[in-house]
């Protein structure tokens, strides 16, 4: 765990303005060693998981940021009992992209399932 900044977490809204208000979450926690280094990967891979929560998953939808010991580890949980899947959409396809995008950015990233529910998390290392 980091010694500047706490593990933060947001109960988010079940909208689309949950992305907006995960990344003022992120943009507002993030400590100084992480923060140049994976902010930008960070804030996109973070919007992605929020609005796959919103979109594919229920009520409730929470964001929670901890920086760790060489990487940053952020989670999202809502309460639907679908898991992502990782597509490989065609070259037409408007949507299926997002979790191949986590795959790609991150260190690593997975899927935990609750009593209710699951969280996706993922770990963002710096370059």
């Amino acid at each position: 765990m980091c010694e500047v900044k706490p593990r933060s977490g947001l109960d988010l809204p079940t909208d689309l303005s949950a992305a907006r208000h995960a990344r003022a979450l992120l943009r507002e926690s993030l400590c100084p060693e992480h923060s140049g280094d994976v902010l930008d990967r960070a804030l996109l891979v973070l919007s992605e998981l929020v609005v796959n929560a919103v979109e594919h998953g229920r009520p409730p939808v929470r964001a929670d940021l901890e920086c760790r010991a060489g990487a940053l580890h952020l989670e999202v949980s809502d309460g639907g009992a679908d898991l992502p899947r990782h597509l490989v959409p065609d070259a037409s396809a408007g949507s299926g992209r997002g979790i191949g995008l986590v795959a790609t950015i991150c260190a690593a990233w997975g899927v935990r399932e609750g009593p209710v529910g699951k969280t996706v998390w993922c770990d963002l290392a710096p370059p």
